[in-house]
């Protein structure tokens, strides 16, 4: 990656190094700057004071200080070089490759940010004749804007000066002027974009207005403890109201629920890895009167469709039997978040709504009031699906580290707001370098906050820094929200709460063998409104990957999660039909109505949405059946018969329930009838 003088002009060639964390030292104090330096920062603070009461000149002022101080750098190194010492993997001999395969599937420009760790579209493709050759005729390259950077280590100073001159009482009036001369793009959005160092960037985002107010700030905290941490657990809403001990991330959850007046209400399991959680305010004691509907995201990214591989490294850790078992269930629950969520050739999210729908809304109808959704990761894409859906149970929508939904239903939600006095608007919380946003179409209209997880070793006075793998394996299960708000003073007694009970960064508490525990920080990148989504959007590549599952050579993903799954939900379809059935009044009556069914020796048949779902992901019915004699051809190729798979048995003969799945509704059914019918 290099770096020219000026704004946009021909690339030079000088180079610049890429380290393993990109990292640069703080800015330096007035005293250790050079007199040039320190007599520049002087002449443009008293230029900002001497305009003091009149934000629009400010805001001018600032505009052209940017625009004249920003440099063009140059992002044309391989995705070798881009990943640091992490690129270690990727041989010499591949490295053009691999980049020539990054670009082929992102783009140029794409897989730049992405590789350097970015998931905004900072890096655009331009042409200059300096750049023109026999390979390249349109005199294309890859280049981003910066500022702050090694080449201009100063400008931070001098910029530092100028924000800090801004009195503090105009400081939100130069920012809105800034941001009505430049389009609506905010000031803090410029500076995160342009100043890529979260060492050099956050004392500068500290001399602006802050990324939300004081009450937006701590609900949205709240509800992070809720859609990143609790939402996640299968506890009961006992074990959960009473737990004092968060085990994977070192939390109170008992403490912060008592604390803001809120109370867990039961697990509610569905069909196909769905689960969600309401929290309800309690009489008299809750912080905020609303309702809250978190939407549980994927169990961890992975593909162990028989949960195996998860047992079998429980075992390896000396888990005992039970611990396996939990361990086995995880794998299963993983992979098909991954593969029906994540992977689904329709929008993210949608076959955990569309079959679960009934269950949500018997849950909606039971709120006191609107309600808040949130989510987290393929539950931040669902926590929007579903007020698209029916927007008349909610009154807003959080999401953290989402993946996005289809326009059409963002089209919805904006018809039903036409017009309305309190419109469902929504806040979008991500990490730099998470890639779990580049999937959907749009988000739902509202704003998005960006921030940087930068992290070093414990205990040393290391810069602070990152990586492209880092960003998207940590990047995206951080709290930030709960981490940002441990580098803020004065914090209020509510913030206070969740700074010492809430969620923490799993590598500030624990180390992966041959790593050391981290301090980690994350540092405000910018706002925008959600019409001015500066994300890479990489939707269509999910949908042309989810789309042609089958065409790769290997295990067909869809068929090994559905046959592995296919019984229980198909199972689990049939007795929530009981627990739905009104006429059935008493936990106890319910039991009884599943034993008769289980009863049955017959096969059950299929769902009709499993029948839609095998359909949309293309479950082949008949397979070629080489373990039969082949049919000659007379031209020495021969031909082997067709055999029915299992899907065609399905659908014509119904699904049998091995008594092992059985025994695993059963030990559900209690959840199952308060999933249905409340607590």
């Amino acid at each position: 990656m290099l770096e020219t003088q000026v704004r946009r002009p021909a690339p030079t060639t000088s180079s610049q190094a890429t380290p393993t964390k990109a990292a640069t030292p703080a800015v330096k104090p007035a005293a250790a700057l050079p007199a040039y330096v320190l007599a520049e920062l002087q002449r443009n603070a008293a230029k900002i004071k001497g305009m003091a009461g009149r934000p629009n000149l400010m805001a001018i002022f600032l505009n052209e200080w940017i625009e004249k101080h920003t440099r063009e750098r140059l992002m044309n190194q391989t995705v070798k070089a881009n990943l640091g010492d992490q690129g270690a993997v990727i041989p010499g001999w591949a490295d053009g490759a691999s980049n020539g395969i990054a670009g082929t599937l992102l783009g140029p420009a794409a897989a730049q940010d992405i590789t350097s760790g970015v998931t905004r579209r900072l890096t655009e493709t331009r042409h200059a004749l300096g750049q023109v050759g026999l390979g390249n005729p349109t005199g294309a390259y890859q280049a981003r804007d910066t500022l702050g950077s090694a080449a201009t280590s100063h400008d931070v100073a001098i910029l530092k000066g100028i924000l800090g001159a801004i009195a503090a009482k105009d400081r939100h009036a130069v920012a809105a002027a800034y941001a009505k001369q430049n389009g609506s793009k905010t000031l803090s959005a410029t500076l995160g974009e342009l100043i890529r160092d979260a060492n050099q960037r956050g004392p500068l985002m500290a001399l602006l207005p802050p990324p939300m107010n004081e009450e937006t700030l701590t609900l949205d905290t709240f509800l992070e403890q809720l859609s990143v941490g609790l939402v996640y657990s299968n506890q009961t809403a006992e074990e959960m109201n009473a737990d004092t001990v968060d085990e994977r991330r070192g939390g109170n959850p008992a403490a912060v629920l008592k604390h803001f007046g809120f109370k867990a209400g039961p697990l509610i399991l569905g069909r196909w890895g769905f689960q969600m959680r309401t929290f309800t305010p309690i009489p008299g004691k809750a912080k905020w009167a609303h309702p809250i509907v978190s939407f549980r995201g994927t169990e961890g990214v992975m593909y162990d469709p028989l949960g195996n591989d998860a047992a079998k490294a429980a075992k390896a850790k000396g888990g005992s039997i039970g611990e396996q078992a939990q361990a086995r269930q995880k794998g299963i629950e993983g992979t098909v978040d991954t593969i029906i969520g994540d992977l689904s050739p329709k929008q993210v999210g949608w076959y955990h709504v569309q079959p679960n729908e009934d269950l949500i809304l018997a849950n909606l109808q039971r709120l006191k009031g609107k309600a808040i959704s949130t989510g987290h990761s393929l539950g931040g894409a669902i926590a929007q699906l579903v007020p698209a859906l029916h927007p008349e149970y909610f009154g807003s929508v959080v999401t953290f580290q989402a993946a996005n939904i289809d326009k059409a239903e963002v089209a919805k939600m904006r018809q039903h707001n036409a017009g309305q006095a309190d419109p469902v608007l929504a806040r979008h919380y991500r990490v730099e370098g998470d890639i779990v946003p580049t999937a959907g179409q749009q988000a739902l209209d509202g704003q998005i906050t960006y921030f940087d997880r930068v992290s070093r070793d414990k205990g040393t006075q290391e810069p602070f820094g990152n990586s492209a793998l880092e960003n998207i394996a940590s990047g995206h299960v951080t709290p930030m929200l709960s981490t940002y708000i441990r580098g803020q003073k004065n914090l209020s007694e509510d913030l206070q709460v969740i700074a010492d009970q809430g969620l923490r960064d799993e590598a500030t508490l624990s180390a992966k063998p041959g790593e050391k525990v981290q301090d980690v920080k994350t540092v405000f990148a910018g706002n925008y409104s959600t019409a001015q989504d500066p994300r890479i959007q990489a939707e269509n590549k999910r949908l042309t990957l989810a789309n042609n599952v089958g065409l790769y050579p290997g295990t067909d993903l869809f068929e090994a999660t559905i046959y592995a799954n296919i019984a229980y939900n198909t199972l689990l379809s049939h007795v929530e039909n009981l627990a739905a059935d009104k006429t059935i009044k008493t936990l106890a009556e319910f039991k009884k109505r599943v034993n008769e069914l289980m009863a049955g020796s017959a096969p059950l048949p299929l769902d009709p949405d499993d029948v839609a779902l095998s359909k949309v992901l293309k479950i082949d019915h008949y397979e070629t059946d080489y373990a039969a004699r082949p049919m000659s051809t007379g031209y020495g190729i021969p031909i082997y018969p067709k055999k029915a798979t299992p899907i065609d048995t399905y659908f014509r003969q119904g699904v049998r329930i091995p008594s092992s799945v059985e025994q695993q509704v059963r030990d559900q059914l209690a959840v199952i009838w308060t999933s249905w019918r409340g607590q």
